[in-house]
């Protein structure tokens, strides 16, 4: 399959940076530079980092912001670079960044089997998103030929490695299947009499041109009619499709109407990706007290980058009263989903006592966690 389409890596498609790695230290300048957006100094900050010591959290952070073209033109191969030198302190997060590049083929020939051999890595570790990011790899045809049964048996190791999206995936898969059980006519025939589940299946043979030749824009008109009835997948599609543009006008305020729709029936990604439009000012003003309360609800619904967010803003008072105990929580649940951010300043918190009881033997826990799945450099 040619398509671009993916759901594991689906917060990517809006590609919103609201966390970063941890800079040696907790709270250094360059941290705080970037999530304000002040971005080329968070970069001249990071590369004197780099200069100082052999940190694979600065690396890493040097490789995404050459990666994004953020504080620095865009540049593959410095990406490939700075990604490759956290690898090899056993950086997890560089692990799944530089597999992506490997397979997309950027900064170098598309190489697969390297990709695949970086994620597999990963797994060792027992890291669920390399685990989600070798499933999608093979639905897609990314880097890899399109093999469905190897995509789902990755995502059925994922969902039972606690993985919360994999079910979803899964429930895509299982519709892609239902498409090529029969003919596509009586699914049209049953979408056109109204029916919102056919109108989904439909949908997602065009958006990933399943039986059918890909058609964004007909993906596009058949979520609309299945989300008009309330299916929840069909919102979610819809708000990715108008956030990313991929096909279709991109219109970030529809956006936000259609994962506001799928969030108020507790979709996880849809509440994050709204909250992350309201934070940073995405088809809309900037509403920090409206993202907040997305975020929240996103936390409470398992997703640890909302987690990680909500954390910081409780900790910096953006949108919410400054509340270092709220930070320890939200941040100890990111971590228990081990979340590198998170783990780095729980273990902060708690050699610290800050938000939290101090608790020095449960932070070399935390620190000996961190270690283990490769963050600790």
């Amino acid at each position: 399959m040619a398509s671009k389409f993916r759901y594991v890596a689906l917060l990517a498609c809006l590609y919103f940076p609201v966390q970063f790695a941890s800079a040696q230290a907790f709270n250094r300048t360059p941290n705080e530079e970037y999530a304000r957006g002040n971005y080329a100094r968070a970069f001249r900050g990071f590369f004197e980092q780099a200069g100082r010591g052999n940190d694979a959290n600065v690396q890493f952070n040097l490789g995404m912001m050459y990666d994004r073209g953020q504080g620095t033109d865009q540049n593959d191969v410095e990406a490939v670079k700075w990604y490759t030198r956290a690898v090899d302190q056993g950086h997890i997060p560089a692990m799944r960044a530089l597999a992506a590049m490997k397979a997309a083929g950027r900064g170098g020939k598309p190489d697969g089997a390297g990709a695949l051999a970086l994620l597999r890595k990963a797994v060792e570790q027992k890291d669920v998103a390399a685990i989600e990011q070798i499933a999608g790899m093979y639905l897609e045809g990314s880097g890899v030929p399109v093999d469905r049964a190897q995509a789902k048996q990755w995502y059925q190791k994922a969902l039972a490695a606690g993985s919360p999206n994999a079910k979803d995936a899964l429930d895509l898969i299982a519709a892609m299947e239902r498409q090529e059980a029969g003919p596509l006519a009586p699914i049209r025939v049953r979408a056109m009499a109204g029916d919102a589940n056919a109108q989904y299946d439909l949908a997602v043979a065009y958006h990933t041109g399943n039986t059918v030749q890909k058609d964004p824009a007909q993906a596009l008109n058949w979520y609309l009619k299945a989300g008009a009835q309330g299916n929840v997948m069909a919102q979610f599609y819809a708000g990715m499709l108008y956030s990313s543009g991929d096909g279709v006008a991109q219109d970030l305020a529809q956006a936000r109407v259609w994962f506001g729709k799928a969030a108020a029936q507790d979709n996880k990604d849809a509440a994050t990706n709204l909250a992350v439009m309201f934070d940073l000012g995405k088809g809309g003003p900037v509403d920090l007290a409206q993202a907040a309360a997305m975020y929240q609800q996103a936390a409470k619904l398992g997703s640890a980058q909302a987690q990680v967010r909500l954390a910081g803003m409780y900790w910096m008072g953006q949108g919410v009263k400054k509340d270092y105990s709220q930070a320890a929580i939200y941040y100890r649940q990111a971590a228990e989903q081990n979340e590198l951010t998170a783990i780095r300043k729980l273990v902060y918190l708690l050699e610290n006592g800050v938000g939290t009881a101090r608790n020095v033997e449960e932070s070399k826990k935390w620190a000996a966690k961190l270690e283990q799945l490769g963050g600790g450099n």
